[in-house]
């Protein structure tokens, strides 16, 4: 059985028996304001909480490198011996942290191996569209950059759809609202995972996407106001105007035969 469980923003953690392994882990959840207006660090009381033993983790995938995707790696990785997989903007953020020659670097299409019957192919992918029809922060973290730095230093770098495979099942993680027609042609997956806002701002997302993957079961995520931060068992605080309810319609009306799931942070599934 594989547990997976939504950690909040694009986070997944996968469990099963032997491995466990993290795509875009954040737990920091830094407000909105200090966001924009000063650096941001690391909540290491938040990732600790959530991450009580770091040192079981045996991989961690990141699929581009905002900081509300790859803030929080450093500091995790700093405390395990794991596989880190991700882009060069990834390798430099963790080469000015002082943790140099721990990323496996892909640049799209590659397959990891990540133990017994686990591997993630990072599929290349693309941004969605957020204030004004632009990517947020384009380009690559600089090697020049200097911690801490504000959000806008976290460049997105390379963006990836990782698909991970393990005992048999794939998952396919669509951390931001876009994708690439032609790089997703020839994957299927058993579990989609979809981020919902900035959906209609991509043209025949989900329908596209979907009828290209064909997974049997659509999980929609990072909807969550990840500026704030979330109590287990409390509802989620979604961000505005994502209309949730107007994708699950429009996924439903397409594919009836879908079960598409809307989680709360820190919802569990098996498969």
């Amino acid at each position: 059985m594989i547990r997976v469980t939504w950690t909040g923003a694009a986070g997944l953690q996968f469990e099963t028996g032997q491995h466990t392994i993290l795509i875009d882990p954040y737990h920091t959840r830094v407000g909105i304001f200090h966001t924009l207006t000063r650096v941001i660090v690391p909540n290491e009381a938040a990732i600790s909480t959530h991450l009580p033993d770091m040192k079981q983790i045996d991989a961690i995938i990141v699929s581009h490198t905002h900081s509300d995707h790859a803030l929080d790696v450093p500091y995790i990785a700093g405390h395990c011996d794991c596989t880190v997989v991700g882009s060069a903007s990834l390798n430099t953020l963790m080469e000015i942290n002082g943790l140099p020659n721990r990323v496996q670097v892909c640049s799209g299409r590659e397959t990891v191996p990540l133990g017994e019957n686990t591997a993630v192919t990072m599929v290349p992918s693309a941004h969605g569209l957020v204030a004004m029809g632009k990517v947020p922060f384009p380009g690559e973290i600089g090697a020049d950059s200097c911690l801490p730095m504000k959000a806008s230093g976290y460049r997105v770098g390379t963006v990836f759809a990782p698909k991970l495979a393990i005992q048999g099942k794939t998952f396919i993680h669509v951390g931001s609202a876009n994708f690439i027609d032609a790089e997703m042609a020839g994957h299927t997956c058993d579990v989609l995972f979809l981020c919902v806002p900035g959906w209609k701002k991509c043209r025949g997302y989900p329908r596209r996407l979907i009828e290209r993957v064909r997974p049997q079961t659509v999980v929609l995520f990072h909807h969550d106001d990840f500026s704030r931060p979330h109590i287990k068992g409390s509802r989620t605080r979604s961000l505005p105007f994502t209309d949730i309810q107007g994708m699950v319609k429009t996924i439903e009306r397409c594919f009836p035969e879908l079960e598409v799931v809307v989680p709360d942070v820190y919802d569990t599934f098996e498969f």
